[in-house]
């Protein structure tokens, strides 16, 4: 494999190389970036190296190398040439070219020699001659040059497309066709041109018939739309040019990824942002600022990314291309997918498409939209299929339907596994690989905008491993635990079952397993005082590292162990230790079924006293146990073990609010990778929506939660709580619609209590509701137990006794947990209808609420009645004969509790009897959608440059550009109809509305420049594309409205554009100046450097000179000349800013009367020079604490940095 390979070449440069003057190569801290030290210039540089994309390892993945600001020009220059001849290069090879290029030597003085397999002879003739085909000639056609390296017998595509008439129908079709099945469409770039372009292809939320729980739980509204972008760098590509390209090749010319935005299209810089290559952790930064975007109180305006966009891109990218491939020999999506996943790692394909299990047709059970079900390939009838609709119908197979999918190898999931978010499949290294790639949420955004939901859940698993009842482990991942004998001591005495279900035997404690970990515990002496360890007798070398986790007893209080991190083994055989983690002391006298930290109230605690300055007898042991070698009994001991040194969760979310940019994991010294690793799991593997419904938490992010307050349940805490999978909603009210229509019922559902005792919720909200296991004894039958009184139900939670193991840091302090669900309303047909509601049909039930009871007296109620509860303004009208009744009184359930295609209009404050559309602009407002109207009323208006290409089917419509900003002459009395009718019915006015003539400036009096010898391949790409857009502005607007100018035919240096500005409002002082003095136009100069666009041009006044500012000018033009715009440093500088922009941004600056107009020197002073203009840049950015950017002497002088200065900036 690609990553394996490059792995295996890293190790063995990092064991040694004998390349000369390379020298302790490791591996850096990204994936694919690893650094080198290189004797160069006379001393030794440090050098990193950076694959971006490893997978194509190592045949045709691009290499960055460079190095720090300090280093020389000429190695500077030398590296960024290295970077692009580096392609495709093996880390042995790559080490050997930088070697060779810097001239570097080893300890004797000697170079490095030319490798005889390798054919570097050519290589200096190769690269002059690509450098010769960079240069610009404007009377030649942009050709793109062949591709060299190996080919891999496929078709290897021109770095361009030719905008024929064919290709631009091809495109306008392929957009039609995405539009007509109910997409929006969009684009950016030189897409009609056949240059580099993103088409976006979305779906407002509201139309993908998922549920309004499965929105709230994967952070999305209905009036938001899925979007998808696709990214074509060398031009548009149809789907029978993809179809020819192996995946390698593919994946240069086509990607895609995947997002949430509130506009049908993003803008063009969150679509470079979208495909911009980041490392493992600021992609999780990234993603962790979009989800706390995405449910903040401020809405959020741009394009992000959605729950699932990481695994999603992955998927597309990795897997898309070879799908596509098996799909054209006739497999359906889930036969493409089932046949990858077979034959993933072999080269085995000679039996494709001839196995039936990979033609059958997919059977999903599922009711969803069309427009989620479409196959466009499959239902063409032309083989011209569109790879932009195809691609989103199988975005929308994969975001609609995740809860079915694995999220790493994408396998399917378990039928009967009903879930409302996604998850893992059960293969360990899945689950490594979905904890280690931040693929799951993150653990720091639930804590900060859900604190009392990540309580709630450890406690459900905290009940659940003490009594004996978890089944599912974080198995897999690795964790280093203590082992089992240096705490089950103090779990000697309480078994792990307490509650023994129908028909079942209390699990017995197993004899303690055998393994590598020695069982003995260690001897040291301890001081408590200096936190300090010393070994009497030390071993030969330290038993542990620099980071590990200790288990520590000391002979004086053996009952009371401490856990801490190793510090310092600098001095060893002392070793210093954090400060201990001590679990909370479990109490003989109250029995081993009373909950730690209970709400009786304790008197206060005695200040502890300062321990004595000594070391004393201890022992320790090391947390050395690989958790998954432990059997199911000792896994359950671990993990509550280790929940017990769990911090609050209100702790933690001080700690994260305190360090606001750090993660959970940089607490070093307080949370150990194992219990770091278990609360992860913990919150991923939560597979139901739950929300708090608290409305005076002032730390919820959540609104209108007071809206959905139910009334009836005095004394318990509330939670929205919604599982199953996201077409479960839609399955439930379609099983509501049948029922009603076929008994003519008025009142179509009814609220009942569901019971269950509390070390089952752990499964429960991973599983859902099912009959599979007994529990209780079923004598009223098969299915699922419902009670209209709450006590009934109450009972079945403390079933076998009161006993509750409660998690000692919890601040709910849970003691009984009751589900209150929505049924259809229809008794005779269950199974049962008493004493008990007893159903079998699992989509005529739904949850909508959990409700806690605490122990806490902090948040209990302050009264048991009714008298504080307040009936919501809005209510759902209930079945009188069949209304639950709570712990205060009978239930009033809110409006909001019931899905937005369903909710009455009854107990309103204000009725609505006027009938009206729904807007889909909320959950409590979705659009209906079996309605045969779609929404395009509500939705985001499409631009006129996206609607532009679709229209004209016949004539080729060139891509729209920006209208220009508007200049002073072009819109003085002029209205913007009458700008409109201008250009599209011309002038009748034959009377040039100008003065200036394009044409008649003398080039041979400007200081012209050769090309730099930094000039880079992708800094000229970029500089060719951007001056070829300006002259198709120039060449479409008038001169008079545009008010600059460029000459295409003195355009020799791709790095130095000249510009001239002319036709300034007659009324401004600069134009009266120009006027009296016979000037027509001011003449600048750009320079470019080797790193644009990454950084801003250098623009600067040639002639004539302008009065200073402290003569009185302004025009934000300096002494020297220079700009003095922070647009043009790199605090203002965007990378997607064209050159337009930037003219029409100079020539306003130069128009704007603030502070002072601009004024043109008296004097009979020539031109500005390039040195006063440096200078002058400088200074401004010193004043305004702009900053220079790097290298900015070298690319002003054109190369030759030591023109005014020795050093660089």
């Amino acid at each position: 494999m690609p990553r394996r390979a490059f792995i295996a070449d890293l190790q063995k440069a990092v064991d040694g190389t004998s390349i000369a003057g390379i020298s302790n190569v490791q591996p850096g801290g990204d994936d694919g970036e690893f650094t080198f030290h290189c004797v160069a210039a006379g001393r030794t540089l440090e050098i990193s190296a950076l694959v971006p994309d490893v997978s194509e390892y190592p045949s045709n993945h691009p290499c960055m190398v460079f190095a720090g600001d300090d280093v020389p020009s000429r190695v500077a220059n030398a590296l960024s040439d290295i970077s692009d001849s580096a392609m495709g290069k093996t880390i042995p090879q790559l080490l050997e070219l930088v070697s060779r290029k810097l001239e570097s030597t080893d300890r004797d003085g000697d170079k490095q020699m030319l490798d005889s397999q390798e054919d570097y002879g050519s290589e200096p003739e190769d690269e002059d001659d690509m450098e010769e085909e960079d240069e610009y000639f404007p009377d030649d056609e942009l050709v793109a040059r062949p591709a060299v390296g190996k080919q891999h017998n496929s078709v290897v595509p021109e770095g361009f497309t030719k905008p024929t008439s064919a290709f631009r129908n091809r495109i306008r079709s392929d957009l039609l066709v995405t539009k007509a099945d109910g997409f929006k469409v969009g684009h950016l770039g030189g897409l009609m041109d056949g240059l580099s372009c993103y088409i976006s292809v979305s779906c407002r939320v509201s139309k993908l018939g998922i549920s309004e729980e499965a929105m709230r739980a994967w952070q999305v509204e209905p009036a938001e739309y899925l979007v998808v972008i696709l990214h074509y760098p060398n031009g548009y590509k149809s789907m029978d040019s993809l179809r020819k390209y192996d995946p390698a090749t593919a994946r240069r010319n086509f990607e895609m990824r995947v997002g949430i935005s509130t506009s049908y299209k993003p803008t063009m810089q969150e679509a470079v942002r979208a495909f911009t290559v980041l490392s493992k952790d600021e992609e999780k930064r990234r993603e962790a600022e979009s989800q706390t975007e995405s449910q903040g109180a401020t809405a959020h305006n741009g394009f992000r990314n959605s729950f699932i966009s990481r695994p999603l891109n992955e998927l597309l990218r990795e897997r898309f291309p070879a799908l596509l491939h098996y799909r054209y020999n006739g497999m359906p999506w889930h036969g493409a997918e089932l046949f990858y996943n077979d034959h993933y790692g072999t080269n085995h394909h000679a039996d494709l498409g001839l196995s039936d299990r990979y033609l059958e047709l997919e059977q999903v059970s599922a009711v969803y939209p069309h427009i989620v079900m479409a196959d466009h390939i499959q239902e063409s009838m032309t083989q011209e299929h569109s790879l932009p609709l195809v691609g989103m119908q199988f975005v929308l197979r994969h975001f609609v339907r995740c809860t079915e999918f694995c999220l790493i190898c994408f396998t399917k999931m378990p039928d009967d596994l009903q879930a409302i978010k996604p998850y893992v499949c059960e293969n360990p290294l899945c689950l490594y690989q979905y904890m280690s790639l931040g693929f799951g949420p993150s653990i720091e955004h639930e804590i900060l905008s859900q604190p009392k939901v990540v309580d709630l859940l450890i406690s459900f698993c905290y009940t659940t491993a003490r009594s004996g009842s978890l089944k599912d482990f974080p198995t897999g991942l690795s964790l280093m635990v203590p082992p089992n004998v240096a705490y089950e001591q103090d779990y000697a005495s309480q078994p792990q079952s307490t509650y023994p279900g129908w028909n079942q035997t209390t699990i017995q404690n197993p004899r303690p397993i055998s393994n590598t970990v020695a069982e003995v515990p260690q001897k040291v002496r301890y001081n408590a005082y200096t936190r300090e360890l010393i070994f009497d007798d030390p071993p030969h070398k330290c038993p542990f590292r620099f980071g590990d986790w200790l288990v520590i007893r000391t002979a004086d209080s053996p009952s009371q162990p401490f856990h801490c991190r190793v510090a310092e083994t600098a001095y060893y055989p002392t070793v210093t230790i954090s400060e201990p983690v001590k679990p909370p002391i479990f109490d003989p006298s109250q029995g081993y079924n009373a909950p730690y930290n209970s709400s009786v109230p304790q008197p206060p605690k005695p200040v502890a006293p300062v321990p004595p300055n000594e070391f004393r007898t201890a022992s320790f042991y090391i947390y050395n146990q690989n958790f998954d070698d432990l059997n199911d009994f000792h896994k359950r001991e671990t993990i509550h073990a280790l929940l017990d040194l769990l911090p609050s969760v209100a702790d933690m979310r001080a700690y994260l609010v305190r360090k606001a940019q750090s993660p959970l994991g940089s607490w070093v010294d307080r949370l150990s990778p194992a219990v770091l690793g278990i609360l992860r799991w913990i919150i991923a593997s939560n597979r139901a929506c739950i929300v708090q419904v608290d409305d005076d938490d002032e730390t919820s992010m959540q609104p209108k939660r007071g809206e959905e307050r139910l009334y009836g349940m005095s004394g318990w805490a509330q939670f929205r709580f919604a599982m199953g999978a996201p077409d479960k909603e839609r399955r439930f009210v379609q099983a509501v619609r049948d029922t009603t229509a076929r008994l003519g019922l008025k009142y179509p559902t009814l609220y009942a209590w569901h019971g269950s005792p509390l070390h089952n919720w752990h499964s429960i909200i991973r599983e859902g509701l099912h009959f599979k296991d007994t529990a209780h004894g079923r004598a009223f039958g098969h299915g699922v137990y419902h009670s209209l009184d709450v006590n009934t139900s109450i009972g079945y939670c403390g079933y076998g006794g009161n006993s509750v193991y409660t998690w000692p840091m919890s601040e709910l302090k849970v003691n009984s947990a009751l589900a209150l669900n929505e049924i259809v309303n229809a008794p005779k047909e269950y199974v049962s209808s008493s004493p008990h509601l007893v159903v079998a049909q699992l989509d005529w039930i739904q949850t909508r609420y959990l409700f806690i009871k605490s122990t806490s007296a902090s948040l209990q109620a302050p009264a048991t009645t009714s008298a504080k509860e307040t009936k919501p303004l809005q209510s759902i009208d209930q079945d009188p004969n069949m209304t639950p009744r709570g712990s205060s009184d009978k239930l009033c359930i809110p409006f909001h509790a019931t899905s937005g295609s369903r909710r009455q209009q009854t107990r309103s404050v204000k009725t609505i009897n006027k009938r009206r559309k729904a807007t889909g602009l909320t959950v409590y407002d979705p659009i209906d959608i079996d309605a045969e109207e779609d929404d395009d009323k509500m939705s985001v208006a499409t631009l006129e440059e996206d609607l532009i290409i679709l229209e004209d089917e016949d004539v080729y419509v060139p891509e729209p550009e920006p209208e220009p900003l508007p200049t002073p002459t072009s819109l003085k009395g002029k209205s913007k109809a009458g700008a409109f009718l201008s250009k599209l019915v011309g002038s009748k006015s034959s009377k040039p509305l100008t003065d200036y003539v394009p044409g008649t400036l003398d080039y041979s009096s400007l200081p012209m420049l050769a090309k730099p010898t930094w000039a880079t391949q992708a800094a000229s790409k970029r500089l060719l594309k951007d001056f070829q857009e300006l002259v198709k502005v120039q060449e479409r607007e008038p001169p008079h409205e545009l008010g600059w100018h460029v000459d295409p035919d003195h355009f020799d240096n791709m790095y130095q554009w000249i510009v001239e500005l002319h036709s300034f409002d007659p009324t401004l002082p600069l134009s009266k100046d120009m006027k009296a003095k016979g000037i027509k136009s001011i003449v600048l100069e750009l320079r470019f450097g080797k790193d644009y666009p990454m950084s801003p041009p250098f623009v600067r006044v040639i002639r004539p000179r302008f009065l200073g500012f402290q003569q009185g000018g302004g025009g934000h033009v300096t002494a020297g000349g220079a700009m003095c715009m922070e647009l043009l440093t790199n605090d203002g500088w965007s990378a997607v800013s064209s050159i337009e922009s930037v003219l029409l941004q100079v020539r306003m600056a130069m128009s704007s009367l603030e502070p002072k107009p601009a004024r043109l020197e008296g004097s009979g002073r020539g031109e500005y020079g390039v040195g006063e203009a440096v200078e002058a840049y400088i200074r401004a950015c010193n004043v305004h604490g702009w900053t220079v950017p790097p290298g900015f002497r070298e690319m002003a002088y054109g190369g030759y940095p030591n023109d005014g200065s020795a050093y660089m900036y």
